[in-house]
């Protein structure tokens, strides 16, 4: 869902389908992305858990995702050579930051087309946090396989 707070922000609303999945995802999520900034992460703005509704509202990001920019977008050369470094190098250091610099090493467990955002400026945000994995600093060198989507 796309809304707009009494300041004029544009935030995207996410609404977690399954109770039991989704409680965990959502969980996960806001303990999260909740307490990280980064100009590569997408901005967790506030959530909601009521009864059964679990929603996060984060920053709306205007461009879509990069999924859509690639593989369904029918105008010829959209993202041309230089944008789509750019879009890499930014989501390269957002996961950068979410392995090396937080408290907690995080791995995201499911980068793909459809969870890398644009905002107004075709930057990169790493978003959909709902299968991270947070591994201890001491073992953030011994990583085992981690699964995500397909």
């Amino acid at each position: 869902f796309k809304g707009t707070l009494p300041d004029s922000s544009v935030i995207a609303v996410k609404k977690l389908e399954s109770v039991s999945q989704g409680e965990k995802q959502f969980r996960t999520e806001v303990s999260t992305i909740g307490t990280i900034q980064h100009v590569n992460l997408v901005r967790l703005r506030g959530f909601c858990s009521e009864g059964t509704k679990r929603m996060l509202v984060y920053d709306c990001m205007p461009n879509g995702s990069l999924d859509s920019h690639l593989f369904h977008d029918t105008r010829p050369n959209v993202l041309d050579w230089k944008t789509r470094y750019q879009i890499a190098l930014g989501t390269a250091r957002g996961l950068a930051y979410l392995h090396e610099k937080c408290r907690d090493c995080i791995i995201h467990c499911d980068i793909k087309p459809e969870n890398i955002l644009l905002d107004t400026e075709l930057g990169p945000k790493v978003a959909d946090f709902g299968l991270a994995k947070l591994v201890g600093r001491d073992f953030s060198r011994v990583l085992t396989t981690m699964r995500g989507t397909r």
